[in-house]
């Protein structure tokens, strides 16, 4: 028999939790305070280092006197101005290339019954943890126009256009990836609506189609052109030869000139620039992103994707997408091949069969630099995830759950960094660890560790976010009414129910980082290489058996570990 007054015992648990919750989970103020000072120092740190450089005689911040001549030397000069309208040039075409090539991939894999799909979706992940360097050394051995296999086809690599083909390819995985969801749950129901009512096929694509992936494509094209303003791996292989005028390339000659010191205040004068113009660009993705519920295609309402049947296309689309893969990673990786066992490169010459020999592979295994490179590359992939993992937990916390008004700022903060392009970021660094010796870290592994981290938070940070959505309060209100402090709470229930979603990070950042060029090129010293300068320094004295035999084992043990960390993380969803 009930008792009167007697409160439900869901809501007399409830109680419970407002009593046994230890004040400051929610509302308190201690770990978003945290959160931002830390983000702060990362993100508006090297920013403010930037811009204060700029303004100063010597172009470091901590140094004295304040100048405006940096700035007149940069933009008064015709050369910048030459050099920017190239680089917006480079941009634009890489981005609408690689976001084009990738549209027709996504489509023909998620929507069509093209053969193959699972494997090509596998060969894309091997395409994105391939070095970028590596597709522009394997484009420069096939299209050279002198001793390039396809030389014959008139196609020069050493151009504008050859640049931008190399650049859209290299792209081509990062795009398809962020594209291939919304391709995937494009609602089928609304393209045969259309046609039920008399809409032809362009009308289909342009009235129906490109609107609802409107979103998507403005989103995408905006990064792939960030990415691609100051991109130095594939420009240095190839703009770097032909003397094509690029500003990344010029902020690079800046930072490493043949004799005399840096000219620090000139590189920040571009950078401060080139950060508003990027800014821009951020404001754009921001608007597309941010209106993107107005294109919402999937519903719980009889909502059930289907593949389209090509019939006697079917294997057009399959011969489509083995072309990307051909000239992506087929070719460049038959030529690194051919170049990594011969005893010097003279051009595709069978007289040279006679004189394979995995001499250059054994150069390279027993050689002290690269063995120190490759111990560098793994501390610096795993201190990187890390740190990545550990600030996107504390951001995606802090912003889920925290409620204190101004927690927005650490959002903020977080995906500033995605404004701000590799090169860019490694010059920061430098302003803060070379400007203020108070933490002796500049020129070591952990200067390039930090960079990582920063540079790939804000992918991080929303991969984070979006799996602390999926968690319940409830499930932290249980642990607290058990008796679990904060700590105890994140380690036994947090932490295990993000875990698939932080080992993704994890593994993410630590490919990514594995495959990074610019920052550590910018920041390298004696003492600091890794395996991407490394195999730029053989190729760039002439050693081109050297850095391909590095190029060839890198790009099998990407791909192996491509495999293993599939298997692993299937392994994790079955169970």
């Amino acid at each position: 028999m009930a008792l009167a007054g007697a409160q439900p015992a869901s809501v007399g648990w409830r109680s419970r939790v407002s009593l046994a919750r230890p004040q400051g989970l929610d509302t308190g103020w201690v770990a978003p305070l945290v959160g931002v000072l830390i983000l702060g120092l990362l993100t508006l740190g090297p920013v403010a280092a930037v811009l204060v450089g700029s303004f100063k005689p010597s172009g470091l911040p901590a140094t004295a006197g304040w100048t405006l001549r940096h700035y007149i030397t940069v933009w008064t000069d015709a050369y910048t101005y030459r050099a920017l309208v190239q680089t917006v040039v480079f941009a634009f075409c890489s981005g609408l290339f690689a976001e084009a090539s990738a549209l027709l991939l996504a489509w023909l894999i998620e929507r069509t019954d093209v053969p193959g799909a699972h494997y090509f979706r596998a060969g894309i992940l091997v395409g994105m943890v391939t070095p970028p360097i590596l597709f522009a050394i394997g484009w420069v051995l096939l299209a050279s126009p002198k001793i390039g296999l396809l030389r014959f086809t008139g196609f020069d690599v050493y151009s504008l256009p050859g640049m931008v083909l190399v650049q859209g390819l290299a792209m081509v995985p990062t795009s398809f990836l962020l594209l291939s969801p919304v391709i995937r749950f494009l609602n089928p129901a609304l393209e045969e609506a259309a046609t039920v009512s008399g809409a032809n096929v362009a009308q289909l694509v342009r009235r129906v189609t490109l609107p609802l992936l409107l979103p998507a494509l403005i989103s995408v094209g905006t990064l792939a052109v960030i990415f691609s303003t100051l991109a130095l791996d594939i420009p240095m292989i190839i703009g770097l030869p032909a003397r094509i005028p690029l500003l990344s390339l010029d902020v690079f000659d800046l930072m490493q000139p043949s004799s005399g010191i840096p000219a620090y205040g000139d590189v920040a004068a571009i950078n401060n620039v080139l950060f508003v113009i990027l800014a821009l660009a951020m404001w754009v993705y921001h608007r597309s992103t941010k209106e993107a519920g107005k294109y919402a295609i999937i519903s719980g309402k009889g909502y059930r994707p289907r593949r389209v049947q090509l019939g006697r296309w079917r294997w057009a689309g399959f011969a489509t997408v083995s072309l990307y893969f051909i000239a992506a990673l087929g070719l460049p990786f038959l030529a690194l091949l051919w170049v990594s066992v011969v005893p010097y490169f003279s051009g595709f010459d069978v007289n040279m069969l006679a004189k394979m020999s995995p001499g250059n592979f054994a150069f390279i295994f027993q050689s002290s630099l690269v063995h120190q490179a490759a111990v560098n590359s793994a501390i610096i992939a795993i201190v990187a995830g890390l740190g990545t993992c550990s600030l996107a937990l504390l951001v995606s916390w802090v912003v889920v759950r925290s409620r204190v008004t101004w927690k927005r700022l650490l959002d903020v903060l977080a995906m500033l960094p995605i404004g701000t392009s590799a090169v860019m970021m490694g010059i920061a660094l430098v302003f803060i660890f070379f400007g203020f010796r108070a933490i002796p870290i500049y020129g070591t592994i952990w200067v390039i560790a930090i960079g990582h981290a920063i540079v790939y938070l804000p992918f991080s940070a929303r991969t984070v976010q979006a799996a602390m959505l999926q968690l319940s309060k409830e499930l932290e209100e249980a642990a607290h009414v058990a008796g679990a402090t904060v700590r105890s709470t994140f380690k036994r229930v947090i932490v295990p129910l993000l875990s698939p979603a932080l080992v993704g990070v994890f593994i993410w950042v630590a490919f990514h980082s594995l495959r990074e060029f610019s920052i550590a090129v910018v920041l390298q010293s004696g003492d600091n290489k890794v395996l991407s300068t490394v195999l730029y320094g053989y190729w760039n004295s002439g050693q081109a058996q050297y850095a391909t035999a590095i190029a060839v084992s890198l790009m099998v043990l990407l791909a192996i570990m491509v495999f293993v960390t599939g298997r692993f993380t299937s392994a994790r969803v079955e169970a």
